[in-house]
């Protein structure tokens, strides 16, 4: 295997694909064995042209240079390669807060309820640093984050928290200025006032952070709908529950700090991050809740204790492969040095970029405090393991004998071997699979101009690079989709289909189902709705499924799940009812009045002994629904209670059986629930 040299970098490992750019693993070797891991992230290719990709990149760059937080990630370099630009940035030996989410409910220990407070404190201490960040003069550069999310927020193995990306970041200098009307950023995870296209200030990341915390506290999406133009629309209206009405674990005294961060209205926010921050703070404190950044490593530790293991056994990193032990020389050979292009080019274009790149190296330089070189150390990353250093001449075996140089030679043609069979490897084709999925299923997909396939489309030639894909759908927007394939991995994009508006949704066409019974007469229930009886035909809707019953007196009750397929417009089902097996009459044994003993009475007058019916409990209960990211709930035969998340709904005592439905995620789940007069019943579930 090779490693490709990168401008003073060598890419050891791709961590992941964007819209905008690829991020690497990436180690900076200098003098005396000095090795450093960081991170490089580097336009897309077919982007490298695109004046507007490339003027927002370095925009970053400028933004991010001047940020120097502990809760923020550091920026150390820009640079440019063959035409493209880099970055170069602090790597973070952790992972996201999305990821921690999901790994924690994967193992039924959900992140303490103090440690989501810690997680948001120290992400409000990195954010108000950066909104009141000024240039060299005193001025304020109005920094404003824009894209605050789950994903956008790291934390390390050691309990650090950090604040990344600022790539869409709005500053008073930067060069791209944002359009009126145009939307950037997460939608669900947007303000009221970035929803509406107006302009933002601090505050928008401050209600950004709030949906962040609600989430963590409910383990429930909040704004997440089914298509961006639903997700917009809760945005914009803001309709929230307080978390301790959707989640009883969390604390009524905390709603207050969470639903002031998600005021509709800016004026009713908290004034800046700082403020929100000193309120959790204050809340944590008056509480005594165990929530320092020990106890966040702890629990970081724990949860990913399989992960940690495999890497403290493997001596390095769980990113790293076995070519990070390959000395310098090596590399060197493997991988020839290509020249870094001067930042200077012709073109116009050209040259505002060099000025740009010129500009932020310097702001980095500042930085870092001063330090500059091909070989400048960058501020000691927290890694949490050990890199082996490249072998020095002190540090090889000593050549004391022509017994001890015959393995030496011998190690070192297997070493080249090595690295040529390495190389040969890199250059073959490696085969990849790419499955293009969206968020309405049987999508029309033209893939680089080919015969279009229906989603989820699954390809297997496709090669290694940038590719186009044009979607399109019956009441949909078409999409035009660029997506990056990645060799030797599974290739898997979702997207996004937005709903035409004013279009009537797609109709399917129903299939009408035949219901017989012999004998004739059953009783038809479907989903707790009495239809009639048999013979009987329904419409019902392609592709769902659907709990049926049939009951005549007499016979054995019938109880199946009815799944309805796509591909068929007619659909027979006929039943054999089973008679109920005579009962013998239950008598009671009468005493003689006369004769002390027990007779039995004469077969014509025989007692039935009749069991009471059964009694229905009367009054109301609460239910509490969480769906996560969310669905449509029913309880037939009651009315649908629409998407979650809504308040509690009280319901006639009894047993139901609730549907949820997630129309996004195509899934469907069905709970049992019983009620109980004055009690209050929690059902959850995760999609």
């Amino acid at each position: 295997m090779s490693l490709e040299t990168y401008g003073r970098y060598q890419l050891i490992k791709k961590l992941a694909t964007g819209g905008m750019a690829q991020i690497y693993l990436a180690r900076q070797l200098g003098v005396q064995g000095f090795e450093k891991l960081l991170v490089v992230k580097r336009i897309l290719p077919h982007l490298a042209e695109n004046e507007d990709f490339i003027t927002m990149f370095l925009d970053e760059a400028r933004i991010a240079a001047r940020l120097n937080h502990p809760n923020v990630v550091q920026i150390f370099d820009l640079g440019q390669q063959d035409d493209t630009f880099y970055i170069a940035m602090e790597y973070i030996h952790g992972e996201d807060v999305r990821k921690i989410w999901k790994q924690a409910e994967r193992q039924g220990t959900p992140i303490p309820l103090p440690l989501i407070c810690r997680i948001v404190i120290e992400a409000c201490a990195g954010l108000d640093y950066a909104h009141k960040k000024t240039d060299p003069g005193g001025r304020p550069l109005n920094i404003v984050h824009r894209d605050i999310s789950p994903q956008n927020i790291l934390v390390s193995f050691e309990g650090g928290v950090k604040v990344v990306d600022f790539g869409i970041a709005k500053a008073a200098d930067q060069a791209t200025v944002t359009k009126s009307g145009v939307l950037k950023g997460k939608y669900s995870y947007m303000s009221p006032e970035q929803a509406q296209g107006r302009p933002v200030d601090a505050r928008t990341d401050v209600f950004a952070l709030g949906v962040v915390l609600y989430e963590l506290l409910t383990g429930a999406r909040l704004f997440k709908r089914a298509n961006d133009i639903q997700t917009l629309n809760a945005v914009t209206e803001c309709k929230i529950e307080p978390p301790s009405r959707v989640d009883d674990r969390v604390p009524a005294d905390l709603d207050p700090i969470v639903m002031k961060a998600l005021a509709r209205e800016r004026d009713d926010r908290y004034v800046n991050a700082r403020e929100m921050q000193q309120a959790l703070e204050d809340w944590v404190l008056k509480n005594k809740l165990p929530s320092g950044s020990v106890h966040l490593a702890a629990f970081m530790q724990d949860i990913y204790a399989e992960r940690l293991a495999r890497e403290a056994e493997e001596g390095r990193l769980l990113f790293t492969d076995s070519v990070a032990e390959i000395s310098a020389s090596d590399i060197e050979k493997a991988t020839p040095n290509r020249p870094t292009k001067s930042i200077r080019t012709p073109t116009v274009s050209k040259q505002q970029a060099a000025s740009k790149v010129t500009g932020a190296r310097k702001e980095a330089t500042r930085a870092e405090g001063g330090r500059s070189g091909p070989h400048a150390q960058p501020p000691e990353l927290a890694l949490g393991a050990d890199v082996k250093p490249p072998p020095t001449e002190n540090s090889l075996p000593t050549q004391q004998s022509a017994v001890s140089r015959g393995p030496l030679i011998a190690l070192a043609a297997v070493v080249g071997l090595a690295v040529v069979l390495g190389a040969f490897v890199a250059l073959r084709p490696a085969k990849t699979t790419v499955t293009i999925a969206t968020s309405s299923p049987g999508a029309s997909a033209v893939i680089d101009g080919r015969a279009p396939c229906r989603t989820p489309c699954q390809l297997t030639d496709l090669e290694p690079g940038p590719h186009d894909a044009e979607l399109s759908a019956p009441g949909f927007e078409p999409t035009r989709f660029p997506f990056t394939v990645v060799a030797s991995k599974a290739n898997h994009f979702d997207v996004a289909m937005t709903a035409k508006q004013g279009a009537p949704p797609e109709k399917l066409e129903p299939v009408v189902v035949r219901l017989t019974s012999q004998p004739a007469g059953a009783v038809v229930t479907l989903e707790g709705v009495k239809k009639g009886q048999t013979p009987l035909d329904l419409q019902l809707t392609p592709g769902v499924g659907a709990d049926l019953i049939l009951e005549l007196e007499g016979y054995e009750r019938v109880t199946e799940r009815l799944d309805v397929p796509k591909d068929r417009r007619e659909l027979t089902r006929a039943f054999e009812l089973k008679a109920v097996a005579a009962a013998d009459p239950v008598v009671v044994a009468k005493k003689d009045p006369i004769k002390k003993d027990p007779v039995l009475p004469v077969k014509k007058d025989p007692v039935v002994v009749v069991k009471p019916p059964d009694v229905r409990p009367s009054g109301t209960g609460t239910v509490r629904f969480i769906a996560n990211p969310f669905a449509i709930v029913e309880c037939p035969p009651l009315r649908s209670f629409g998407e979650t998340p809504f308040g509690d709904k009280q319901l006639p005592a009894g047993d139901y059986k609730c549907i949820f439905t997630n129309p996004e995620l195509g899934k469907r789940e069905v709970r049992a629930v019983h009620v109980e007069p004055g009690e209050v019943q929690k059902v959850k579930v995760d999609f």
